[in-house]
């Protein structure tokens, strides 16, 4: 069974005052490196591996980035690509609809007008899409192209408060008819 090391110095003070002889380090350690050498893995292939998909991949990432960057300069999606008043323009015009929009408690008795209004939505979202793909053809962007799109804006506001209009009238309706199945 193991001892205890304090009663070894206890029992032998000569011990802790003894001093380590030269050389020993080294001794010990070239002991221990017979016993037990160090082999270093090599990982040669590993590393040639390594270097060679990253090369790769980051020529292919280069590759992608540039012709993504090609693309999207020549191709324009809105008016903020034209011009940042333009995009000001868009901005208060898609807000101020979207906020509108956010108003409206969608029930069962509205669901047709809300159907109807969608439809119309998508079929001024669509002539918005033609005008601007017919800006990426012309070489000068033309004022009456960019009225177009405005009217455009416009029209898609007008429908919506005309949607709010008919919702209200709706809804009065809806109200009149309650009154008069409870009197």
């Amino acid at each position: 069974m193991g001892q205890d090391i304090r009663k070894l110095f206890e029992e032998a003070p000569e011990m802790v005052s003894r001093k380590i002889p030269k050389g020993h380090k080294n001794r010990f350690e070239a002991r221990l490196d017979e016993e037990f050498p160090k082999k270093k893995p090599t990982f040669f292939f590993m590393k040639i591996a390594a270097s060679i998909a990253l090369v790769v991949s980051l020529g292919l990432s280069g590759y992608y980035y540039f012709n993504t960057i090609e693309s999207n300069t020549s191709q324009i999606n809105s008016m903020a690509d034209i011009s940042p008043d333009l995009k000001k323009v868009e901005d208060y015009y898609l807000t101020h609809i979207n906020y509108q929009f956010s108003k409206i408690k969608i029930t069962d008795e509205n669901r047709a007008f809300l159907d109807a209004y969608f439809d119309e939505l998508g079929t001024l979202q669509e002539s918005y899409k033609k005008v601007i793909a017919t800006i990426d053809t012309e070489e000068e962007i033309s004022e009456e192209t960019i009225d177009a799109l405005i009217g455009n804006l416009q029209s898609r506001l007008k429908l919506m408060y005309k949607l709010k209009a008919q919702l209200k009238k709706l809804d009065n309706l809806n109200k009149q008819q309650d009154e008069s199945n409870k009197a």
